[in-house]
């Protein structure tokens, strides 16, 4: 009975199921290797179909500088693709930090993600600096 049971799924197509959006909560402090695993997890969304992403970094105490261009080059490549990545949640210490990196411009930034989400779903902007 079991080979029938797997024969018989196994017929059936197989759900097509593609984010087109979501949210990645971050937390505590991000250092290059955390950047670089946000990175290669943005990387992976978008190859599954995913395009619109909310980083929510409200939980984030310290973003190391260096992996800043990293997030600025995977968000450049979800615009290349129709998308975007929106930031929520950044503090005035975050936002320091990305400006030190030249990044404060290519982010829009929402108070929380649901704001950022919200966003994503009417296409209007809000760019806070």
């Amino acid at each position: 009975m079991i080979k029938a049971a797997k024969k018989a799924r196994q017929l059936e197509p197989e759900p097509s199921l593609r984010l087109k959006h979501t949210t990645l909560s971050c937390m505590g402090e991000l250092d290059r290797d955390a950047l670089r695993a946000i990175r290669d997890r943005m990387v992976r969304l978008l190859d599954q179909g995913c395009v619109w992403l909310v980083l929510d970094l409200t939980d984030v105490s310290h973003v190391d500088y260096r992996g800043v261009p990293w997030l600025v080059s995977q968000a450049e490549e979800y615009r290349r693709r129709g998308g975007d990545v929106k930031l929520a949640g950044v503090s005035r210490y975050l936002l320091a930090i990305l400006r030190a990196a030249g990044a404060h411009d290519a982010f829009e930034i929402y108070p929380d993600a649901g704001d950022a989400r919200e966003a994503l779903s009417q296409g209007h902007t809000a760019w806070l600096h």
